[in-house]
């Protein structure tokens, strides 16, 4: 695969701001590289003392903060726990993409769950975007090839992780926030 200026130029904008792109500079995005996951924690859960809380208001006025995020990034498969917080997450710009959310159980234990989401995300061809919790999404972007991050705190909200899986298959990462 021949990689040129233009090309590395059109990858730094997206980096720098993914509403830049026009379509054809998009599109020559997506010949360098095979496929991106986009890895997010849940938005802010209404306290409600329940082991399953919706999003709060702030949590949802963030969830719908990702469509804004990654405007120009064609999305074929989102995916969430099953819990609510995750699937309120990724419910906005699942609908925007017209995809449905694929729910990975986590009756069976952690590392359970952390592979039945890779196995999801290598079984698609397409973009990805996975909501997990404050204990999942370094266990995730691991798992997905990644470097080993600094753990969540039970405060971290909208931090954006954007992995870039090369058809060579390099993977690198990109921390990235999203709403207020």
């Amino acid at each position: 695969m021949k990689i040129t200026i233009k090309t590395l130029f059109v990858f730094a904008i997206i980096m720098l701001n993914g509403n830049a792109l026009s379509a054809a500079e998009q599109a020559t995005l997506n010949e360098t590289k095979s496929k991106t996951i986009i890895v997010v924690r849940h938005a802010e859960k209404h306290n409600d003392g329940t082991r399953d809380p919706a999003l709060s208001k702030k949590g949802t006025i963030r969830a719908t903060a990702l469509i804004n995020v990654l405007p120009k990034l064609p999305l074929s498969q989102a995916i969430a726990s099953n819990y609510q917080r995750t699937q309120l997450t990724l419910k906005p710009i699942a609908d925007a993409n017209n995809i449905s959310i694929d729910i990975v159980g986590t009756a069976d234990g952690l590392q359970e769950h952390i592979t039945q989401i890779v196995e999801l995300v290598n079984s698609s061809d397409g973009n990805s975007i996975v909501a997990g919790h404050s204990n999942t999404v370094p266990l995730i972007i691991s798992a997905l090839g990644g470097p080993k991050i600094t753990p969540l705190t039970e405060s971290d909200y909208g931090d954006l992780y954007l992995l870039s899986v090369k058809v060579t298959g390099e993977v690198s990462l990109e921390k990235h926030h999203f709403g207020k």
